[in-house]
């Protein structure tokens, strides 16, 4: 079992910092997530929240690792400036990384990528 405990405020950095070392085997593991202060099990629904919350922060300006494509309100592509964030590789990997335990789940994240992003 891959445990997580996690704050809302910080979703993406106590995730970050949780999973980053994680084998590629203990990823396979089933998910089971918390939200510190809340009282929840997790048959499921907390760990597809944390994936939704989760996509959300992916996006988020402050860690410049993603911008909106071509006017598309709902479709990214990677920053060409994410150099700025010291930590945008790792970022970038740990992202690779979610976005592989989601497809391994069978979870559907809401992250909308360009096709050229796909492709390379």
């Amino acid at each position: 079992v891959l445990r997580l405990h996690v704050r809302r405020s910080e979703v993406f950095m106590d995730s970050y910092h949780q999973l980053r070392m994680r084998s590629g085997e203990e990823m396979r593991g089933k998910l089971s997530v918390t939200f510190v202060g809340e009282e929840a099990m997790d048959a499921g629904g907390v760990a597809r929240e944390w994936f939704k919350i989760l996509a959300r922060e992916i996006f988020n300006p402050n860690y410049a690792l993603f911008t909106h494509a071509g006017g598309k309100a709902c479709t990214f592509h990677p920053n060409r400036n994410s150099y700025v964030n010291p930590d945008h590789l790792s970022f970038f990997s740990f992202i690779g990384r979610i976005i592989g335990k989601a497809l391994f789940d069978g979870l559907h994240l809401q992250a909308y990528f360009t096709r050229s992003f796909y492709k390379h």
